[in-house]
């Protein structure tokens, strides 16, 4: 049998570790041959070069597309996706790929799902249905589930959701979501070797903090001002924390800004990107995730845990019992992440917290129905079930 020809879609570290294992899955499948477009934040040293990590990993690359606007204006991000679009619009029809593959809510999602509605290339795309509330995020969510072709769910309720938006029922597949399954794969490392590999000193027994906090699209004129917040918040407590930049939407440099007004004290460290197998076992070694980050929703109650999600990123979106949401207040914050630490009753309902995610199985379940689907006209014309 022919092999069908997979590419995938990748703008940012993020969606690169979430998806890392279905793109194993497809390497090694029979059937199956996958090429990876990259471009967005992945080419900026700024936002630390991360197409390094994925040529370490050895997948084939097809074509790298700069598109990456580096300003603080709501602007850049919209001009950054016109040119990923053109950029990939012409690698996409050299290559006639069988099937596209994103994942996600960023500017790849939308460009990849409007090029495969325009080429006639079906769009398999990853976590459609999710509701965030007050981010472009969201509403690209939905428009790309309006385009794309297949639809591989994290949870019940969003495959529910893509039913109500009136999808065929055929094209929805609930999988999980395939990020739990990266963390089954990555190998423990101590606090020893972890602290020697990060060159910041974690002792056993201590509390350690990870912050991970991004811009909200509707509210960048604040960005500075919140992310000053958290930062204080973590300077009263004066645990060790860890703390990875912002992405790369506007505001994120005015973050950044704020983050580095505290590199002087020795209990924290800032890095602009983490690698998998140290991100990982930092999230396994934490004692709390602050910030709002979606791995604190998606991933967090994998590991039991501790989330403080601070303002609106987040809000509205189907979670676990370890998450407690919280205003731009640092008092809300301080306090949040003390009973995160030290309140055994709160400790024990996030130990025992149930994920809605799904189980650590997603990236087979999706590469097994992208190697076996039809490819026909059926997949291809979509209809409105309403």
């Amino acid at each position: 049998m022919k092999k069908r020809k997979i590419v995938a879609v990748t703008g940012i570290r993020s969606d690169y570790d979430l998806m890392t294992p279905v793109y194993r899955e497809i390497d090694k499948h029979p059937l199956l041959d996958l090429e990876l477009i990259v471009t967005g934040a992945h080419l900026s040293d700024a936002y630390g070069y991360t197409v390094k990590e994925i040529e370490k990993d050895g997948f084939k690359i097809a074509e790298r597309i700069e598109s990456l606007i580096n300003g603080d204006l709501a602007s850049s991000r919209v001009k950054g996706l016109a040119i990923q679009l053109q950029g990939m619009v012409q690698t996409i029809d050299r290559i006639r790929p069988d099937i596209l593959l994103v994942l996600g809510d960023r500017e790849e999602s939308i460009t990849t799902a409007l090029i495969g509605s325009y080429m006639n290339i079906p769009v398999a795309h990853v976590a459609g249905g999710d509701k965030v509330i007050g981010n472009v995020d969201d509403q690209v969510r939905h428009a790309v589930s309006k385009l794309a072709h297949i639809h591989f769910t994290t949870n019940k309720e969003s495959a529910e959701r893509l039913k109500k938006l009136g999808e065929e029922h055929f094209r929805i597949f609930n999988v999980g979501n395939p990020g739990l399954d990266r963390i089954k794969d990555v190998p423990v490392l101590s606090r020893k070797e972890l602290s020697h590999r990060l060159n910041f000193e974690i002792n056993d027994n201590e509390p350690l903090l990870v912050v991970i906090q991004h811009v909200i699209s509707t509210e960048i004129e604040y960005a500075y001002n919140q992310m000053k917040t958290t930062m204080e918040a973590i300077n009263e407590l004066g645990y060790k924390t860890i703390i990875s930049y912002p992405n790369s939407d506007a505001g994120g440099q005015q973050m950044i800004k704020a983050i580095n007004e505290f590199t002087h004290k020795p209990f924290i460290h800032i890095q602009k990107n983490i690698p998998r197998l140290e991100f990982i076992n930092i999230l396994r070694e934490a004692s709390c995730l602050v910030g709002n980050s979606s791995a604190g929703i998606l991933e967090a109650p994998f590991l039991k845990l501790p989330v403080v999600n601070i303002g609106n990123r987040q809000k509205g979106r189907l979670h676990a019992d370890n998450v407690q949401f919280v205003n731009h207040d640092k008092q809300e914050i301080v306090n949040a992440i003390k009973k995160a630490l030290f309140d055994m009753d709160y400790k024990k309902q996030v130990a025992n917290c149930i994920n809605p995610y799904g189980d650590g199985n997603a990236a087979k379940k999706i590469v097994d129905i992208l190697a076996t689907i039809p490819l026909d006209k059926k997949l291809l014309i979509k209809e409105i079930t309403y």
